[in-house]
């Protein structure tokens, strides 16, 4: 596929980050042709009581931007944002959006009760919730949680630092619906393995792809040896398993 017909590429954050974590991945996808826009997702911004459905119809905004201007998208979505980013594109299969691209992320169903699963495995041992203040919560070791085994300790610090307080409704709340659930997205929805997360065990990432349809309905690529920060420590191995899943795509169309 030639540069001239590349699709913007809208990456979509995870909790507690922001749009600042593609800084490195942001020049590693344009060295390869890509156009690409970055989204800061509602949940992130402080206000409690934000919830997943904000959170989708915002990027929707963002998708619809760029397809009103007549170009082809493919969203990258990343942990948390795997229902959030599937939910913008619903409906949007004919309409200007390739397909969309898990990176180590959530495959959840439209509709499932996020905060009943959690409570009924006991909470989030690795969050602190009603902090800094109420319907907030963080994580009580970022550095240990999200950036082991692979990211440098400079590049880590800098990350820490810029992490946000998270709404706890945007977790604790209803999925929305998903497009991944369509028969129109089959074949354009892609898988970036993480071996080594921490956040997501490779065991769970496999099983929800595989519960969501396996490798007849998502194209999958894998990062041998990364946690789950990839964009941190290997943006251009991120970017080349990205390209091949578009080229992917592109045969489904």
């Amino acid at each position: 596929m030639s540069s001239i017909t590349k699709p913007t590429v809208i990456l979509v954050h995870g909790a507690w980050h922001g749009s600042w974590c593609w800084r490195f991945q942001i020049p590693a996808l344009e060295t390869l042709g890509y156009t690409v826009e970055a989204v800061d997702l509602p949940c992130g911004s402080g206000v409690a009581g934000t919830t997943q459905f904000d959170d989708a119809a915002h990027v929707r905004s963002v998708v619809e931007s760029q397809t009103s201007m007549g170009k082809c998208v493919v969203v990258l979505a990343h942990s948390y944002a795997g229902p959030i980013a599937s939910a913008a594109i619903k409906g949007l299969s004919e309409k200007g959006v390739l397909g969309m691209i898990a990176l180590c992320a959530f495959i959840f169903p439209g509709g499932m009760d996020q905060g009943a699963v959690i409570r009924d495995i006991g909470g989030l041992p690795y969050v602190t919730w009603n902090m800094p203040s109420e319907g907030l919560f963080q994580t009580k070791d970022p550095r240990s949680l999200f950036f082991p085994p692979d990211v440098s300790a400079d590049r880590a610090d800098w990350a820490v630092s810029q992490l946000r307080p998270q709404s706890m409704a945007a977790n604790m709340g209803i999925v929305p619906p998903q497009a991944w659930q369509d028969d129109s997205y089959i074949g354009r929805l892609g898988y970036i393995r993480c071996t080594a997360d921490v956040v997501i065990p490779i065991e769970q990432q496999d099983g929800m792809v595989l519960g969501a349809g396996g490798q007849d309905k998502w194209v999958v690529r894998t990062l041998e040896g990364s946690g789950h920060s990839p964009f941190l420590s290997r943006p251009h191995e991120v970017a080349a398993a990205l390209d091949e899943i578009v080229n992917a795509f592109e045969t489904k169309v």
